[in-house]
């Protein structure tokens, strides 16, 4: 009998240990999470939402805590204030509970991470992951986010968005902005996505936006600005599927295939180093 090659031997193992380990850890994605509350919302502040000229928004426009909302009319908000203007009332105080949730769910484990002052348009385009800043992120020209999937954008301090600059989207309802203190967006800038700053948004004039602006403890400031909010399918409810219950056995049920898989690599690798041993013993 042939001598087993130890190398493709050790090699084999290797690649099974490699391929277990991939299976229990994963590659992480990046996930959206479901806007309730604040669904309905084009712009939510804290103490107050300031506008200047002809703002249009297709939905609300909020303020919780304080209750200064100024600027509508001339401003519209969902085209009728009457129903879309909301001034720390139920409506309001819901968004901005679920602004919070949805700000937390977002801090998810970065796929990239840069120092800060990054400016996006250096990096673009992009696919779906989570970038992430050790302060602030600049957008000086235009960013294309190539590719289906989810975006996130977290910095620890600011977002700052330079005159006329741009953001290229086929899904704003995926694309989210997490930003540790504000976010300005300069002239005639085009931006895309729900952008939830913990401080405050500021848009300059004429700067637009396909997406949300929510602010948890500040002030939102508008200049004639056309802000509207994603169209977004909502979310599939999956159907609960009852499993019969299987004889009691004595033993407990397999709760994780990946374990499963450990296992059953473990009992591979065992018989095949005995395996190995025998031969090695019977050609000796």
């Amino acid at each position: 009998m042939k001598k087993i090659n130890m190398k493709f031997f050790l090699a084999t193992i290797v690649s099974i240990l490699a391929m277990v380990t991939l299976n229990v850890n994963g590659a992480y994605a990046a996930t959206s999470p479901t806007l309730a509350g604040s669904a309905s919302y084009s712009v939510l502040g804290a103490e107050t939402v300031t506008n200047t000229g002809s703002t249009t928004t297709t939905g609300d426009v909020g303020t919780t805590g304080g209750t200064s909302i100024t600027g509508f009319p001339p401003g519209i908000a969902g085209g009728d204030n009457a129903v879309h203007i909301h001034s720390n009332d139920a409506s309001a105080i819901a968004a901005q509970a679920d602004n919070l949730v949805v700000f937390g769910n977002l801090d998810q484990p970065c796929d990239h991470s840069y120092a800060d002052g990054q400016d996006l348009t250096l990096l673009s385009p992009l696919v779906p992951g989570v970038y992430c800043s050790a302060g602030s992120f600049l957008l000086t020209g235009n960013l294309t986010l190539s590719g289906s999937g989810v975006y996130i954008f977290k910095t620890v301090s600011s977002l700052v968005v330079s005159s006329g600059s741009s953001v290229t989207t086929t899904d704003s309802c995926n694309v989210w902005w997490r930003i540790g203190t504000s976010a300005t967006f300069d002239t005639t800038s085009s931006f895309a996505g729900n952008i939830l700053a913990l401080t405050s948004i500021s848009f300059n004039t004429g700067a637009t936006l396909n997406g949300r602006a929510l602010v948890q403890t500040g002030a939102v400031t508008l200049d004639a600005n056309v802000i509207t909010a994603p169209s977004c399918a909502v979310p599939e409810v999956v159907p609960v599927v009852v499993t019969p219950k299987l004889p009691n056995t004595g033993y407990a049920p397999m709760q994780n295939t990946s374990l499963w898989l450990i296992g059953a690599s473990a009992t591979s690798i065992i018989f095949i180093v005995g395996a190995v041993l025998f031969a090695k013993k019977k050609t000796s």
